[in-house]
């Protein structure tokens, strides 16, 4: 389950990094909240996340909630930080790949 979570958590780092035009209805805004727009790809992020927090370990289970907070700080605004949602993204898929081959409990 975790190699399938891993697989679904690459291929959406890679649409959203990657912009393809076939693949541009993940992109379209689907609401607005203040002045930000979510669209399907950060939604589908989020689920992502959280349903990381509810099926890894303890240690894991409180590094990826952070992980998510300091998101959603930066996806609101109240900080501001160039590319931090890449790299939450990508460090949650290293540590993810480290918990599946066992160097991570």
């Amino acid at each position: 389950m975790l190699t399938y979570l891993l697989i679904i958590l690459v291929i959406l780092w890679l649409l959203g990094v990657v912009r393809i035009p076939a693949f541009s209805l993940i992109n379209i805004p689907l609401l607005y909240i203040g002045r930000k727009a979510i669209g399907l790809y950060d939604i589908l992020v989020f689920a992502l996340i959280v349903w990381l927090i509810r099926i890894l370990p303890s240690p894991l289970r409180e590094i990826v909630a952070v992980f998510l907070i300091l998101w959603l700080l930066s996806f609101f605004g109240l900080f501001f930080l160039g590319g931090l949602y890449n790299l939450l993204i990508l460090i949650l898929i290293i540590g993810l790949l480290l918990h599946i081959l066992g160097w991570f409990y």
